[in-house]
């Protein structure tokens, strides 16, 4: 019956971030046609990043891992009641700071964009700080957004959560083109604001679309400071371990774009494309499962039920390796007519083809290594672990960085994305090693045949 449950939890989740993905990839072709490897391009690809360097905390990533196993606690033991009010007690709490953080990174923008990228000159510079004003308040949505993703998934709402990034993709190209057609626009600068504002729409429609379904679950809109909840104070105990952690591999982002914008101009915009690419079945397969696991692998684990969460966890991990392998090898053969076929019009030239494929063909041999790591970081994460993940990252960082600095000498742009890679291969080995430790019930051995078997079956694909 889990089983069953990854599935149709995975699948319905996985059919919504499709959709989603091809509607992101929409976004893309039509970046790439209008803006290609120019220097807008490069702009607002860091004006989009410093934002999102904070997103995974309040988004998709720590506070969404740490809220996830309480709620589901909660409602096992007390009832709906005493989850909806420990939501509320979150999301306001949540709403508040996201505001603050806001202000703070408008005001503090010209610092930020200086510091995180010294190489772009004044023009592009000027445009990048004018792009993250805009787009700052979309931390506050996505971060809103995302926990209320996190309540519906609970309840096993998976497809409209799942297609929500949708929303975000059609507001952005849906803007940049009716305000071309309208004014014939060409200036890449104006063309870079708008997009912008399509950012800003996209986030606002994101939050938005999940209050249907809240309010079929029972939820009404609510204010609720309580600072004693023991609920509450459990989640910050789990909320700021994660967050350190995801903080430090946050510093991985800043490092790429850092010395992205050290090289020559376009290299900011091609490894964005290429991974934007990668990020396609990584998408609709890794984040899906890793999304849909964490809910159930909390019961699982509330529940002590170790051989069933041993099960359901090499189910996933073997799915998600059957997929990705194969992947692997089919862009590492095809990557170049996919970039060709994808994107090659407009201002998306022959250089920008073949910076855009080296990026796209190096994120993809870390393909099945960000899927499993997807899966296996919720494992620590259900089991109220949140500080193993955390001394694991420190370590990536590190050798990312060193990575990143060895390699680039060689590969240029190429080389960061090559580091990403690597990294990713090591975390995954240091995660399977103290998630043995951590709970030795798990059998991974039965896992290792059924990846030998996928590797010879993509290797003969390749």
């Amino acid at each position: 019956m889990s089983k069953n449950r990854i599935a149709r939890n995975t699948g319905s989740m996985s059919l919504g971030v499709l959709i989603s993905r091809v509607f992101g990839l929409i976004r893309d072709i039509v970046m790439t046609n209008y803006f290609g490897t120019s220097y807008a391009a490069d702009a607002f690809q860091a004006a989009f990043q410093i934002p999102n360097l904070l997103r995974k905390l309040f988004g998709e990533g720590a506070l969404s891992a740490a809220f996830v196993p309480i709620y589901n606690e909660i409602g096992i033991k007390r009832g709906f009641a005493a989850q909806f009010k420990f939501a509320v007690n979150v999301l306001s709490f949540l709403t508040t700071i996201l505001l603050i953080i806001c202000l703070l990174g408008i005001i503090l923008a010209p610092w930020l964009v200086r510091l995180l990228a010294p190489g772009f000159n004044e023009i592009t510079y000027l445009l990048a700080l004018k792009l993250v004003r805009i787009m700052f308040p979309y931390l506050m949505l996505i971060g809103l957004s995302s926990t209320l993703i996190s309540i519906l998934n609970s309840h096993d709402y998976y497809f409209i959560p799942g297609l929500t990034s949708a929303f975000l993709n059609v507001a952005m190209f849906g803007s940049l083109l009716i305000f071309i057609n309208l004014t014939g626009e060409t200036d890449l600068a104006r063309l870079a604001v708008v997009w912008s504002w399509g950012v800003v729409l996209g986030g606002i429609l994101q939050t938005v679309v999940n209050f249907p379904l809240l309010a079929r679950i029972g939820y009404r809109f609510g204010i609720n400071f309580r600072t004693g909840s023991e609920a509450l104070k459990a989640l910050w105990q789990r909320f700021i371990p994660g967050a350190v952690g995801l903080a430090i591999r946050q510093i991985n982002l800043a490092v790429d774009l850092i010395l992205a914008s050290l090289l020559v101009t376009g290299s900011l915009a091609a490894l964005n494309y290429g991974n934007r690419l990668m990020q396609l079945p990584l998408g609709i397969f890794g984040v899906s499962a890793g999304v849909a696991v964490l809910p159930l692998f909390s019961r699982q684990i509330a529940g002590r039920e170790w051989k069933t969460l041993s099960e359901n966890l090499r189910f996933a991990l073997v799915a998600v390796t059957f997929i990705m392998l194969p992947l692997t090898a089919v862009i590492a053969g095809l990557g170049e007519d996919v970039v060709r076929i994808v994107f090659q019009r407009g201002a998306f030239d022959q250089t920008s083809l073949i910076m855009t494929n080296r990026a796209l063909v190096c994120y993809a041999l870390g393909l099945v290594f960000f899927s499993v790591n997807r899966i296996l970081i919720p494992v620590f994460y259900a089991n109220g672990d949140t500080l193993t993940p955390v001394r694991i990252s420190v370590v990536i960082v590190v050798l990312n960085i060193v990575l990143n600095l060895i390699l680039m000498q060689f590969l240029q742009h190429a080389g960061l994305a090559l580091a990403t890679s690597l990294s990713a291969l090591v975390q995954t080995f240091l995660l399977i090693r103290y998630l043995k430790k951590k709970i030795p019930e798990i059998e991974f051995h039965k896992y290792t045949g059924n990846i030998r078997k996928i590797f010879l079956l993509s290797l003969f694909i390749f």
